[in-house]
């Protein structure tokens, strides 16, 4: 895919982003669950962090990759630092509660468990989770069907199977989120395969008022679907295994 390519698919990416992370945190915490200190480890854009700062004090968000961290939009209770979780750049017992937005497969290594450890205050919450959002349907009506692509990801990762943690819930769920016609559209754009599709199918130039145009004829409101899936952990307090 070309630059131009690429700066489009992003500004689709920044225009509208439903609110899938909030969604899932809030079917995870108790009602009115106010944590002091959180830590989202690969945090990206910023995205899942913002969404943690909804039920925290503070929160930091860690990101390796320095071009991710320089897309970041400022908020007034959040921090991001620049790092991977084999090394996390706190002090110990600094943390409350810890998210993995389907950031835990590049995340995972053998010291994950150790650094949790380290700057997890001894009740902290780890949750895991991921979601996949259903746009099949939508491609179908507009006749821009992608075929399937195989892929070994999975959206489902978790600690299982990690002895230091103490898991509390696995959970597979399915939420839906209203979007209007132009949201679902910039949705669409937003990935590469899926822009390529859509301009192929309905031409360069103003292909996404294109789009915008024939969704609305099919409905005015939609609902998309998105397959959510969470898991919620605490550390393991053992001799063993004591900071």
């Amino acid at each position: 895919m070309s630059e131009q390519y690429n700066t489009q698919v992003s500004e689709h990416y920044a225009a509208y982003r439903p609110p899938i992370h909030r969604k899932i945190l809030q079917d995870i915490f108790p009602e009115n669950q106010r944590f002091s200190t959180g830590l989202d480890i690969g945090c990206g854009t910023g995205t899942s962090t913002e969404a943690l700062s909804h039920f925290c004090e503070n929160v930091i968000g860690l990101e390796p990759s320095e071009a991710m961290l320089a897309q970041v939009t400022p908020h007034e209770n959040i921090s991001f630092l620049q790092g991977t979780a084999e090394s996390i750049p706190l002090g110990e017992q600094s943390i409350d509660v810890v998210s993995f937005a389907g950031s835990l497969s590049y995340a995972k290594s053998s010291t994950l468990s150790t650094e949790l450890a380290r700057v997890c205050r001894p009740d902290a919450l780890i949750v895991v989770y991921d979601f996949e959002v259903k746009l099949e349907q939508f491609l179908n009506k507009l006749g821009a069907a992608i075929p399937p692509r195989s892929s070994s990801y999975n959206h489902a990762e978790n600690f299982e199977g990690d002895s230091n943690l103490h898991e509390l819930k696995v959970s597979k769920a399915e939420i839906t989120l209203p979007v209007t016609s132009e949201e679902l559209a910039h949705v669409l754009f937003s990935s590469s395969r899926r822009y390529s599709a859509l301009v192929e199918r309905f031409g360069k130039g103003s292909s996404f008022s294109r789009v915008v145009e024939a969704l609305i004829k099919l409905s005015h409101n939609h609902q998309i679907s998105i397959d959510t899936y969470h898991s919620t952990y605490r550390l393991k307090v053992s001799e063993s295994f004591s900071i």
